[in-house]
């Protein structure tokens, strides 16, 4: 078990040496133009780099009585199932629309009324996904305790969920790589 700075610094490193970070014009999921793009798509398919997220993640969350642990569809779920195993803690996967078929679930796992959720993202920008996540939870009856992104944008994500009432904790922010 490594210290919260050793353990970010070890992060910081593993995605570097992955090349998340992209320069040139890109599209974010948002519609916002970018002169770069943090691709953890590619970074959150290592298992080195989910370890240390889980470790971190698990760190911070572990004297908490938290009981599931939630990613939106489709880049927050290996980390949330990492954090899953490290914690202990059961997952929920959270769909970005119903399907129409089988069971008809936008959650997928078990989630009864009164959990405490720590929501989990790969990436945010102005955090809409990871809003409608949050409230998808709690339209089911669990309570956010918590959200965590790996990587911060900052352009917007930490105010929106702010005015919703949930503090955003990134481990990251992208200035700390464009620097």
């Amino acid at each position: 078990m490594q210290g919260t700075i050793e353990a970010k610094k070890v992060l910081m490193d593993l995605l570097q040496k992955n090349e998340v970070i992209k320069v040139g014009n890109f599209v974010l999921s948002s519609g916002k133009e970018s002169n770069y793009y943090v691709d953890m798509k590619k970074a959150i398919t290592q298992p080195p780099i989910l370890a240390i997220i889980a470790e971190i993640i698990s760190q911070k969350i572990k004297d908490e009585d938290i009981t599931k642990i939630a990613g939106p569809a489709l880049g927050a779920v290996p980390i949330a199932t990492a954090i899953s195993l490290e914690s202990g803690k059961p997952l929920l996967m959270i769909r970005k629309s119903k399907k129409g078929y089988g069971t008809s679930n936008l959650i997928e796992g078990e989630l009864k009324k009164g959990d405490q959720v720590v929501v989990v993202e790969d990436v945010t920008t102005t955090g809409n996904s990871l809003l409608k996540a949050i409230k998808a939870i709690e339209d089911n009856g669990g309570l956010v305790k918590r959200a965590f992104v790996v990587v911060d944008r900052l352009e917007g994500a930490k105010e929106n969920l702010k005015s919703y009432g949930v503090n955003l904790e990134p481990l990251i922010v992208v200035e700390e790589f464009l620097d």
